[in-house]
């Protein structure tokens, strides 16, 4: 059997207990349980305090660390070496040192596989330090593998890098009756959208903003609901409101939601929408799809890899204010109903925790197969 070691660098440093780690990252851990009997698993985390403890059957080894750049936490590496792995799952690419220092310290007997969670290459010396650490490495993982083309073009991770998709969570999200969602969200559209996410310009507020003002001119009784965390272009769009009176009395901006409240609103909507022109995941667009609430996204490499090129939900360019008003259009006539229904059997054919469980397990057996010279099955790159 496979022993594989999840490590994780980043410290939560404010966590003084072992249950505030499962229960504020269960989108990112609630897989594990699902490995029992098939691989042996555990996970190496980084906290304000060190235990070693079982959760839901499943091994957490937690160590005292620190978020420095330049930090190295050596009793980690020696447990580690002690547990004699098959593969290490280092998440994230933030801390090439300890990588580095992960295969100098322990040795040449594991695989090490990279995860990514989002962010770009460093520049600079750190950059060069990340590379050595993907020198180090023997496979990449990332939402999709199109995530990897600027990793590859910086010469971060060679060329011929063996590179695999894998979702890095899921939700516990349920859909909710569609009634009583709208009456506890207060939805009166005919035709209800749904926006979560920054207000930024990654996310890009204005081009949905101005995709769903076309919209309007044919299906005025729509309405578009923004809930975010940060309004750092809300100047913008209430610019925008002010030039378009229309648009105004149609988007009802939300604001904050308690996380317990989302599953209401996203079953009360017919569609998340969203602008973001980069992204490591799709935790919200995860969510959404778990509610049955169908997809209006970009066109980039992660939301492919969620709706599966489209073949749950709609995609179009980021950036494409048009192109989203000709695909309202579009979604106008159709059944939502059957769309909704749809994109529920979706996820949870291809999108829950025992998914990601099972792509995981795919991939360690295809990482150990090449000692033995038979090559992996690599992810297309988008």
């Amino acid at each position: 059997m496979i022993k594989l070691v999840d490590l994780t660098y980043y410290a939560h440093i404010n966590y003084t207990h072992a249950s505030q780690v499962t229960e504020n990252h269960s989108p990112a851990l609630a897989f594990a349980p699902y490995l029992i009997s098939k691989i042996d698993f555990s996970f190496v985390k980084h906290t304000a305090f060190e235990e070693h403890v079982v959760m839901d059957g499943v091994p957490y080894h937690f160590f005292k660390g620190s978020n420095r750049f330049w930090s190295v936490t050596l009793k980690t590496h020696q447990y580690i070496k002690k547990l004699k792995p098959d593969i290490v799952l280092v998440q994230g690419f933030i801390f090439p040192l300890q990588v580095i220092f992960l295969r100098l310290f322990c040795g040449k007997g594991f695989k090490i596989m990279i995860q990514h969670h989002g962010g770009l290459p460093f520049n600079g010396v750190k950059g060069w330090l990340q590379k050595l650490a993907c020198s180090f490495a023997d496979a990449f993982i990332f939402t999709a593998a199109g995530n990897a083309g600027i990793w590859k073009r910086k010469n971060i991770i060679r060329q011929d890098a063996p590179i695999f998709e894998l979702l890095e969570a899921s939700t516990h999200f349920k859909q909710q009756d569609k009634q009583i969602s709208k009456a506890r969200t207060q939805m009166t559209g005919e035709t209800n959208l749904l926006w979560v996410g920054r207000l930024n310009a990654n996310k890009d507020p204005i081009t949905v903003l101005l995709g769903f003002m076309q919209y309007l001119k044919i299906k005025p009784s729509a309405k578009l609901y923004m809930i975010y965390q940060s309004d750092d272009m809300i100047n913008e769009v209430m610019a925008l409101f002010a030039s378009n009176k229309l648009l105004a009395n149609a988007v009802v901006l939300v604001g904050r939601v308690a996380n317990h409240e989302l599953p209401y609103w996203y079953s009360a909507a017919d569609f998340y929408i969203s602008g973001s022109h980069k992204e490591g995941s799709g935790y919200a667009l995860l969510e959404a799809m778990a509610c049955g609430c169908i997809p209006l996204v970009t066109d980039i490499p992660p939301y492919q890899k969620i709706t599966g090129s489209g073949q749950c939900g709609f995609l179009y360019p980021s950036g494409d204010a048009n192109a989203l008003a000709r695909l309202l259009y579009t979604v106008n006539n159709a059944d939502k109903k059957k769309l909704s229904d749809d994109t529920l059997i979706y996820f949870h054919q291809n999108l829950t925790f025992k998914n990601i469980a099972d792509d995981l397990v795919n991939i360690c057996w295809q990482v150990m197969a090449k000692s033995t010279n038979i090559a992996p099955i690599q992810a297309k790159d988008a």
